[in-house]
């Protein structure tokens, strides 16, 4: 999933005044928005804290399910190793 390519949604967050002040400050020296800071802390969250980030992948993108179906996925997902996720073929798909 190319997170660049989404359309981007407005939110409301929370923040105490000096978190804000340093995504602000951090933006600066980066030349980044606050919003591009807060998307590249999360993903790098994921990957750091070993989530599965297919997972998040699929769920950031897939329609609302049941109860029971997410938790089928989330259990499928979970029980994926490195080597199910390994790309095994590139294709080139020309327009």
């Amino acid at each position: 999933m190319s997170r660049t390519s989404e359309t981007k949604e407005r939110h409301n967050i929370m923040l105490t005044p000096s978190s804000w002040k340093l995504i602000n400050e951090l933006g600066r020296i980066q030349r980044k928005s606050a919003s591009e800071i807060l998307e590249e802390a999360l993903w790098k969250m994921i990957e750091s804290e070993g989530y599965n980030s297919t997972y998040f992948k699929l769920m950031a993108t897939a329609e609302q399910c049941d109860p029971q179906e997410n938790e089928e996925l989330t259990r499928v997902l979970d029980e994926m190793t490195e080597e199910d996720m390994r790309i095994t073929r590139k294709y080139d798909l020309h327009r």
